[in-house]
């Protein structure tokens, strides 16, 4: 072997050997590490249950007992084999700190427990309260959705009833008869308050239209209100109505249909003068009047039945007393809208000639249910001046 050979397997040599010394110097480091967290285990065991499971200490109680009985066993022996005053004293006091010891231990472990047992309730009560506050901003935000979508909603509706064509107006209002009560009553409530009625002058171009017009509008919500509130009285699975659902329903039907009512006894009158004075005749515009007439009498109608239901048929002609005073039967002939406000009229007798059930069509007839039948009841209840009886009777009294 040549003297470079011997040198490099010298040098791999001290190579290893530098090598296995700090593998040697890891291992050890690894070994104390691995002992020191074995004592520190140790310790955090020791202490816990130390404090933890003091009850464990009952063990030195019994120990520290036992001794100091073996001690004063001692005094049975022969006297020079007595245990010293020191001994006795020593083993009673170790008994009776290991007693006392027990004792504060055990008051501190379940001071521990009721603590935790306070602190986990309040940790509930903490959390349901964050969950409702999260809840609580869902539900606003769902809120704004909602309204948002309303706003959309009722932009919709307004500009169907207002731009849209005829059959446009025809399914709004359609739609309008299936919304949620409470939303139709509002939109009956404003469309038909009296304060929306302005002064009409009747030399003010276009005048006449724009009554019309707005006959025409009000013609439509009309239908929808008296759909939607003839469709509570009729369950679409064909069931009857309970009773004790009957008079909330009449309570809330009631003041829409009023209202209707109460703006028919001024436009009416105004619509057949209108039609009366023969102006130009605009065939769309007087079809949705003609309409509008129709919905009146059939809210006339609806409105009998949901009184006489509730025995309130007093009110009745209260309310139609304003609309029969201020229409001028005599000269009803000369308007183009006639027709249909005879119509009208003549539905309301006959209702009140039959007595309907409250849930029946309204469109229902009987041949032995005559308007004169009807007329006779209705000159009976409104019994008060300024109604035209006889030229009421001579169109639809016979």
């Amino acid at each position: 072997m040549t003297p470079e050979e011997i040198g490099a397997l010298q040098q791999q040599l001290y190579a290893l050997q530098a090598e296995n010394a700090a593998l040697r110097q890891e291992l050890q480091r690894l070994a104390a590490q691995q002992q020191a967290s074995a004592q520190r285990r140790q310790q955090v065991i020791r202490g816990g249950g130390r404090l933890l499971i003091p009850l464990l200490d009952r063990q030195k109680v019994v120990r520290s007992f036992g001794k100091l009985v073996e001690t004063t066993g001692g005094f049975t022996a022969a006297r020079e084999q007595w245990p010293t005053r020191d001994e006795v004293l020593t083993d009673a006091r170790l008994f009776l700190e290991s007693l006392v010891r027990f004792f504060i231990r055990r008051r501190m472990f379940f001071l521990i427990l009721g603590l935790l047992g306070a602190v986990i309730p309040g940790i509930q009560i903490w959390l349901v309260v964050q969950q409702n506050q999260i809840i609580d901003k869902q539900t606003v935000l769902i809120e704004e959705q909602l309204h948002q979508s309303e706003i959309q909603v009722f932009d919709v509706v307004s500009r169907s009833l207002t731009e849209g064509d005829r059959n446009a107006k025809l399914m709004t209002g359609a739609l309008l008869s299936r919304a949620e009560p409470r939303f139709l009553e509002g939109v009956i409530e404003e469309a038909f308050d009296p304060e929306l009625q302005g002064a009409y002058q009747s030399d003010a171009i276009h005048a006449a239209t724009r009554r019309l017009e707005d006959a025409a509008f009000r013609g439509h919500l009309a239908r929808a209100a008296v759909r939607a509130f003839h469709r509570q009285l009729r369950p679409e699975d064909g069931t009857a109505v309970d009773p004790k659902a009957v008079e909330a329903i009449v309570s809330t039907s009631l003041p829409p249909l009023r209202l209707i009512l109460r703006d028919a006894a001024d436009r009416v009158p105004e619509v057949l003068r209108i039609g009366a004075q023969g102006s130009a005749s605009d065939g769309a515009l007087d079809e949705q009047v003609n309409g509008y007439l129709v919905q009146v009498g059939m809210t006339m109608r609806l409105h009998a039945r949901l009184l006489r239901a509730s025995g309130r048929e007093t009110e009745l002609f209260e309310d139609l007393r304003p609309l029969l005073q201020r229409v001028k039967w005599s000269e009803l002939p000369g308007s183009r809208f006639a027709k249909s406000w005879t119509r009208a009229m003549e539905e309301l007798l006959i209702e009140l000639a039959l007595a309907p059930d409250l849930g029946a069509e309204l469109t229902a007839s009987s041949d032995d249910a005559t308007p004169a039948k009807g007329l006779a009841i209705l000159r009976e209840g409104v019994a008060g001046e300024g109604v035209q009886w006889d030229d009421l009777s001579a169109r639809v009294g016979s």
